[in-house]
């Protein structure tokens, strides 16, 4: 009898864990000249169940400052395939950056920046397929002095490389850059007090003395489904481009590129924080020791909640170039793409596993409806230094990510 309820036992663990997953596909391949190139990408399940990876059409080529329009692809089937480009937003020469995104009840709200300095939101009702405004939410999710800032950060005070460059007559007397997201961070809060509220990561820059100006990330959201918007609080010194996940408790935890001269370029760690009260104010900011990088974005996302589809962990996930070293062949320092996990709700994290180890930047994650892990990040390939050469989407599952060790359909050890 023992021994029949132990060949039970074996059927029913080898039916129900999971074979580790691993497929990946390109989905902006590299172009003639890099004219058009794609970057800063963000992914979102649709509630059809269609991916959509929407990106930067960069027409100029790979730099910050051009003219960038906003496109999308879309995927029926899991990222295995991708439709045909289509355009959600050109708007003239502007620099059109910074995409930010979530789909909340059906709708899906792309925030972004119109030319490097008004923050601007787009919706779509119908899944991606046509899309509302763009309309201007500025005024009401900056301070006015804000705009009036004189000064130069550490980065802006050395001469430019080429002063009669793109980048350098563009940036001619103006002193302030404001950003959002990038990515799939735009979140509708599910648990505790501010439940209801969307909360959308950004940032700017403030004088901390001495015209010397710094970067500070903040928050702002909406209490009433997105028809106002209200300034929330700086998360801290030197935070930038983020993402933000909403913690079992109800609160909000963040993680943020660093842009600390001091720390740069080969002691930088990303940075976090979190709010109690739905990013009106911040609390707990320190460095991520764990989460080594340059200075890059990485973005964070929910992947398991206890209690929540049988599981019996809370898992956040966090991606990012583990580089933290410039080298010869890596002089941007941005290479070995690495997906990290946490257990403890964001306050360590893992070593995690390798998605790519050759030049490698900004990823966007999202979690699909059989708990696979889809994600987009840019890449290039072995041999070369350009990290921004392509985009790719890649599909695998916690099998995958813990090399075979944990199943979701077990329950693992808790380290």
């Amino acid at each position: 009898m023992r021994f029949i309820s132990f060949i039970s036992f074996l059927l029913l663990t080898s039916a129900t864990q999971a074979e580790p997953l691993f497929e990946t596909t390109p989905v902006f391949t590299l172009t003639p000249d890099n004219k058009p190139n794609y970057r800063i990408p963000s992914l979102i399940k649709a509630t059809t169940g269609d991916l959509l990876v929407i990106a930067e059409r960069r027409n100029d080529g790979p730099g910050d400052i051009g003219n960038h329009d906003i496109v999308l692809k879309r995927s029926t089937d899991q990222g295995r395939t991708w439709g045909e480009e289509v355009t959600v937003l050109d708007d003239g020469d502007n620099v059109t950056t910074d995409i930010t995104v979530g789909v909340i009840e059906g709708r899906i709200w792309l925030f972004f920046l119109r030319d490097k300095k008004a923050f601007h939101v787009l919706t779509s009702d119908d899944h991606g397929v046509t899309w509302k405004g763009p309309h201007s939410i500025h005024a009401q999710v900056t301070r006015p002095e804000w705009d009036q800032l004189q000064g130069k950060s550490d980065e802006d005070a050395k001469p430019p490389k080429n002063p009669k460059g793109r980048m350098a007559q563009w940036e001619k007397n103006w002193a302030q850059r404001y950003g959002i997201g990038p990515g799939n961070t735009v979140l509708k809060l599910q648990r505790g007090a501010k439940a209801g509220r969307i909360v959308v990561p950004a940032r700017h820059r403030e004088d901390i003395g001495k015209g010397r100006l710094r970067s500070f990330a903040h928050t702002f959201y909406s209490d009433d489904q997105g028809k106002s918007w209200k300034l929330g609080g700086n998360i801290g010194l030197n935070t930038s481009e983020c993402q933000i996940v909403e913690l079992a408790n109800g609160d909000l935890r963040v993680v943020s590129r660093n842009e600390s001269s001091e720390d740069a370029p080969d002691n930088l760690r990303h940075l976090t924080g979190v709010s109690h009260d739905g990013g009106e104010t911040w609390v707990n900011f320190h460095r991520l020791e764990e989460l080594i990088t340059p200075r890059c974005h990485g973005p964070v996302e929910r992947f398991t909640l206890a209690d929540f589809q049988g599981q019996t962990l809370n898992r956040l996930l966090f991606a990012s170039p583990a580089s933290p070293y410039r080298q010869p062949e890596h002089p941007y320092g941005r290479y070995n793409l690495t997906v990290r996990w946490s257990l403890d709700e964001g306050a360590t994290w893992s070593t995690g596993r390798t998605i790519w180890p050759h030049p490698s930047s900004y990823a966007d994650l999202v979690v699909l409806d059989d708990q696979s892990i889809g994600m987009l990040y840019e890449r290039g390939d072995k041999g070369t230094t350009h990290y921004w050469d392509e985009l790719h989407f890649v599909r695998y599952n916690w099998e995958w990510l813990t090399s075979g060790r944990e199943s979701l359909a077990s329950t693992p050890d808790a380290r």
